[in-house]
């Protein structure tokens, strides 16, 4: 965690970092190779799948830890795209039967209850930065992923970086200082105080309640409308795994190659005149799908990725058995347990500077920002070096996750929330689920299992029930975005979108597919 502020924090501020950025902190460097499958048992209907783990910068404290959240597929060829189904673990909770953390010390394998993947996470207290674990384990039903005993097939691992986010209290808004923030009624400015997952009454009191403020976007309810966030609804008090950093361009290219047919990738590809409009390079994205099955591919993996729609986001979440994050998670994942500051960014205070300079020529993953105390990309920033003298097509746009990190990075240098979650503010939009309108509300939290729609015309839409942009006829999946919103601001964006409180557009429906739109995904915990 960050929680250090003020002489206090100067005094004590090497200690808690060191949990973090012990070293240049690359991010999406997560790395899973030498995938390999043991031999079947036909009478349980399972085989072990063995890999080895890679990530840098992992760490354990008591209030929260850092994680690799791995899921696995199999499929019934070596080629290029192929159909990949997502597979049950065998067994649940921590180093369950059939798993193993491999060589690595001080690691741990927690399997969650619907037994769709695993974390593999610290299990000892302390820095233990770049972890190499060698034959990880895990053993799937092969059934349940749609294969027979008799079955040709191949298994593959996806891995994300997560952060987990523990159970406790926390402030929503920030004093009425950003727009539309939270506060306790017309006479008290002081933010909502969320204590419990229970139902929220939203009302418009003169002080110490709960009163909803508007930024008036189409559909939203008024400042003081009366309403109950349901019991249901994920109001960030409950402990959740957050991606450590936005959805990445080689991430998304190995989630459309791995589509069960041409025409849910069609629908979900970023170079069509529904997203960018393009194979070539625009505004950073260098994404681009061509050839009949569509193949897609990528320059620069590791940078955030843009032009996703909400039906995109939704799509990707599902099939790796996450779900949306709420609004309210965005600030508890920003803030901590701390009390609000005014103005606030996701670092704590109000110290902000644009990056305007990269290193070196050739951004491959391990480019860092050279402005001086540069903490977030915002404003529209024209950028000098690295990729940008390929031309204006280079020059602004989103860039790699964790950027700001290095080895002497502070809480505010890095750009980094409370917990050490990554771009929360800036670089691209995150997509979040809306308290601000009924359809928001509705949403109860059920994750993917990895199953996409399948009815012509929608292949690949997320089918999870209750999620925002559910079509009337639910056989179509996600098709719209009702009940979705942004916080945190993009690249494009002046400063104010950066602030953890502010909810200009936290209740703003929009279908369209931008290039300052993109996302992260979490997962509620289920453990003790």
């Amino acid at each position: 965690m960050f929680f250090m502020t003020g002489n206090l924090g100067k005094i004590l501020l090497l200690s808690v970092l060191g949990l973090y950025f012990g070293t240049l902190a690359l991010a999406n460097n997560l790395s899973v190779v030498n995938v390999t499958l043991g031999t079947r048992n036909p009478n349980a209907k399972t085989v072990m799948v063995t890999f080895n783990v890679s990530w840098q910068n992992s760490w354990r404290n008591k209030i929260n830890h850092d994680a690799a959240w791995l899921t696995v597929r199999l499929n019934s060829t070596q080629a290029t795209p192929v159909a990949k189904q997502l597979c049950q673990i065998t067994a649940t909770g921590v180093n369950p039967a059939g798993t193993s953390p491999g060589t690595g010390s001080n690691l741990e394998i927690y399997v969650p209850k619907d037994s769709y993947g695993a974390f593999l996470r610290p299990s000892n207290t302390g820095f233990l930065g770049n972890i190499d674990t060698k034959n990880v384990q895990l053993t799937i039903n092969y059934q349940s992923c749609g294969f027979s005993d008799n079955d040709q097939i191949y298994a593959s691992v996806f891995g994300l970086e997560m952060v987990f986010i523990p159970q406790g209290s926390f402030y929503a808004g920030d004093y009425n200082t950003s727009v539309a923030s939270l506060n306790s009624g017309t006479g008290d400015a002081s933010p909502w105080r969320i204590g419990s997952e229970n139902a929220i009454p939203v009302s418009n009191p003169p002080s110490g309640g709960y009163q909803y403020i508007s930024a008036g976007n189409p559909g939203e309810f008024a400042t003081g409308f009366l309403f109950t966030i349901p019991a249901a609804f994920p109001k960030g008090y409950n402990a959740f795994y957050a991606m450590k950093y936005e959805l990445n361009e080689g991430q998304w290219a190995e989630f459309l190659n791995s589509l069960p047919t041409n025409a849910a990738r069609a629908n979900h590809d970023l170079s069509d005149n529904n997203h960018k409009n393009s194979t070539s390079v625009v505004n950073r994205n260098t994404l681009s799908c061509s050839g009949t099955p569509l193949v897609c591919a990528t320059q620069r993996p590791s940078r955030a990725v843009g032009y996703l729609s909400w039906m995109d986001l939704a799509a990707f979440l599902a099939w790796d058995a996450l779900r949306p994050m709420t609004e309210l998670e965005f600030e508890k994942m920003s803030r901590g347990p701390l009390l609000s500051s005014a103005g606030e960014y996701i670092w704590g205070n109000q110290i902000i500077t644009p990056v305007s300079a990269i290193s070196g020529t050739t951004e491959d993953g391990t480019e860092t920002v050279t402005t001086l105390n540069a903490n977030a990309n915002y404003g529209n920033s024209t950028f000098s070096g690295g990729d940008s003298a390929q031309g204006v097509y280079y020059q602004t746009g989103p860039l790699r996750g964790g950027i700001f990190a290095l080895a002497n990075s502070n809480r505010t240098s890095a750009g980094a929330s409370y917990y050490g979650v990554m771009d929360l503010g800036g670089n691209l939009k995150e997509r979040v689920v809306t308290i601000g309108n009924n359809a928001g509300l509705a949403f109860t939290g059920n994750h993917g299992t990895g199953v996409l729609n399948t009815t012509a015309g929608y292949e690949g839409n997320a089918n999870v029930a209750g999620w925002p942009g559910m079509d009337a006829q639910a056989q179509n999946g996600v098709d719209g975005a009702a009940g979705s919103g942004f916080r945190g601001g993009s690249w494009a964006d002046s400063s104010n979108y950066l602030r953890t409180s502010d909810r200009l557009e936290a209740a703003l429906t929009k279908t369209d597919a931008q290039s300052i739109y993109g996302g992260r995904g979490v997962r509620t915990y289920d453990g003790n």
